[in-house]
């Protein structure tokens, strides 16, 4: 049997050790990988600033299953990135040819269970993974590692033609394990780049910050950053502290002393707030907030009625959350109040407001999801913009040392993490009508989930303070409006459109969106070209077609379909490519959590060797 997985990331090295795991009885097996940054992929390649972290703390992320694994595949432990660090990483770094080699032995030495390591840090544990997983092969079993591009997969009877410029192999299947990929730019951001070129400014496009060419932006010069989600922290981080400047501690509070070749760094985004601050982590192995509105029971009432709305699981989703922050908030500051009694109350009155009232909860302590959505409403009438984001970014700050068990609002937050499961069995189970899923999964709630719990490193939020408080940083108020005039971009927010900002450099703070549609993925262009690969659609109720920018799969088997929905036996897809199908499908995978990526990966082993 002969496979070629294309892509080298943790989702690629994920199934490479499922089917290493399956393919025990098998007499002969063949794989053959593809990525031209080599194992570990372009995320986490070696070549970066060690400056830019990984988001998820060092305990939470692993490769490998444990027996929480609910598919039905061989489980085959190992250590997570933490336990690599304290046991195998200094060895491995010591062997190997790798850059900064000093720097990364001392962050194996000082890496704790709660910390964020570096994305090259993450990198080398794939790379080990990649050697250890060759350590399990059977003598039949065999891998060979290309750095090099596919270009076109094709059908041939019952067999794949893989090509790349210097390749061409034959396999029986083919998995696509692909990551972000560079799309076309959209009309708007078409006109900005042509802008940039005809009077020669700098525009940047969606990418990771790391691709990002920023020595052009000179010292002390304005640059206009659109977007404050993770890639923004990456930004701010390689544009300030990695060009000279430094924080430091100064009567318990953080300063950061300039180097003077920061830009002056002006920046704001349609809702106009930094991603919250993650908590820090208290959470041990495999624990996780359990929910009480929507337990698998409840979700199997939901399932056979056969289509259940959107707004009526949010709103047991918020449910979910508010109890999470309630059960936190009475440990904290009502510790008179009978929690068990309070609990169960809270429960059987779906979060009932007569229910805080009756133990005194003061008001100012509400849940208040308006405000969550969008904290600006609190501005008071005598204080600016600029004050108010300092101390908001300060009370961020705050409630994320308090932990995520411990901590009221981070414990709201960090339950988001836990009850992902619930929202993808929507998914799954098709409960929602098209235009439920259009208005209130991926319209709505996948970007409030990105702001509330898909945040940076807490001294992230501590450092942009400072970067505020130093005069580097200025935020602009809700409503960001770019245009081009005289020039220059301009930028301001619809809220004040009279303080206007003029720059030479403008920097979208995002990631590429999934939107094969439009992929420069030749790959994937090819696949789709050929009708071998088709988009999958939502089909609303005023008969509009909606591209959710996946590619189209069997959501079951992760088998990729063709443009007339016919299963294309023997290629998969999974990852990034099927967002739209699948939800939040860039996620890490967490130990002790039965992860999601790994079930998904475990399912693709277990198609292939019991077709």
């Amino acid at each position: 049997m002969k496979i070629v997985i294309v892509g080298g990331g943790p989702r690629g090295l994920s199934v490479l050790e499922r089917i290493v795991e399956w393919s025990r009885e098998e007499q002969v097996v063949q794989i053959t990988m593809f990525d031209p940054y080599g194992p570990g992929g372009k995320v986490w390649r070696e070549d970066q600033p060690l400056s830019l972290l990984m988001n998820s703390v060092a305990s939470h992320v692993t490769l490998f299953t444990d027996e929480t694994l609910s598919t039905k595949g061989p489980i085959a432990k190992g250590p997570n990135l933490y336990e690599w660090a304290q046991h195998e990483a200094a060895v491995f770094i010591k062997q190997n040819n790798v850059e900064n080699k000093q720097k990364l032995l001392e962050e194996c030495a000082s890496l704790g269970p709660n910390d964020h390591c570096s994305r090259v840090f993450y990198g080398l544990y794939q790379k080990w993974f990649y050697e250890y997983v060759q350590t399990r092969m059977t003598e039949q079993t065999s891998v060979k590692f290309f750095k090099d591009t596919v270009r076109a997969v094709k059908k041939q009877d019952e067999k794949f033609l893989v090509y790349t410029k210097a390749v061409e192999a034959t396999a029986d299947t083919v998995i696509l394990a692909l990551g972000h990929q560079e799309i076309e730019l959209t009309r708007s951001e078409k006109e900005l780049a042509s802008y940039a070129s005809e009077h020669r400014l700098f525009y940047s496009s969606p990418k990771n910050a790391a691709d990002a060419h920023l020595e052009a932006i000179t010292d002390q010069t304005p640059v206009i950053i659109r977007g404050l989600g993770l890639v923004f922290f990456d930004y701010l981080t390689l544009l300030t502290s990695d060009r000279g400047g430094h924080f430091e501690e100064e009567q318990g509070k953080l300063i950061y002393r300039c180097s003077g070749k920061e830009p002056k760094i002006i920046v704001g985004s349609r809702r106009g707030m930094p991603y919250h601050a993650r908590g820090v982590n208290q959470k041990g192995y495999g624990k996780e907030y359990q929910p009480r509105f929507l337990k698998e029971k409840s979700l199997n009432k939901f399932k056979r009625k056969e289509r259940f709305s959107a707004e009526q699981f949010f709103e047991l989703l918020k449910k979910e959350v508010e109890f999470a922050y309630y059960s936190a908030l009475l440990k904290e500051r009502y510790p008179k109040v009978n929690q068990v009694r309070f609990c169960e109350e809270f429960i059987r009155t779906k979060g009932a407001s007569s229910i805080l009232e009756k133990y005194s909860i003061a008001e100012t302590d509400y849940w208040d999801w308006s405000i969550i959505e969008q904290p600006d409403q609190e501005i008071t009438e005598a204080e600016s913009f600029r004050s108010f984001i300092s101390r908001y970014l300060e009370w961020d700050f705050k409630e994320s040392t308090k932990g995520n068990l411990s901590g009221p609002f981070s414990t709201a937050l960090d339950s988001l993490k836990d009850l992902r499961d619930e929202v993808r069995f929507t998914l799954d189970q098709k409960l929602f009508s098209d235009d439920d899923y259009k208005k209130w999964l991926w319209d709505w709630f996948t970007p409030l989930n990105a702001f509330l719990s898909i945040g940076p490193p807490l001294e992230r939020t501590a450092e942009l303070k400072a970067l505020i408080d130093a005069g580097v940083v200025t935020m602009l108020e809700p409503g960001m409006k770019i245009e081009t005039g005289k020039g220059e971009f301009v930028a301001y927010s619809a809220k004040n459109p009279v303080q206007k900002y003029q720059a030479h450099f403008l920097l979208e703070a995002r990631l590429p969106k999934t939107a094969n549609q439009i992929s420069l993925n030749p790959l994937v262009q090819q696949l789709l070209r050929e009708e071998m690969a088709g988009l999958h659609e939502l089909e609303l109720a005023n008969g509009e077609l909606y591209q959710t920018g996946a590619l189209l799969v069997d959501y079951k088997t992760n088998q990729v379909q063709s443009k007339a929905g016919k299963t294309i036996v023997g290629l998969f897809c999974y990852g990034v490519p099927t967002e739209g199908i699948h939800w939040l499908t860039a996620a890490t995978s967490r130990p002790g959590t039965d992860p999601w990526n790994l079930r998904e990966a475990d399912v693709i082993a277990s198609t292939i060797f019991e077709a």
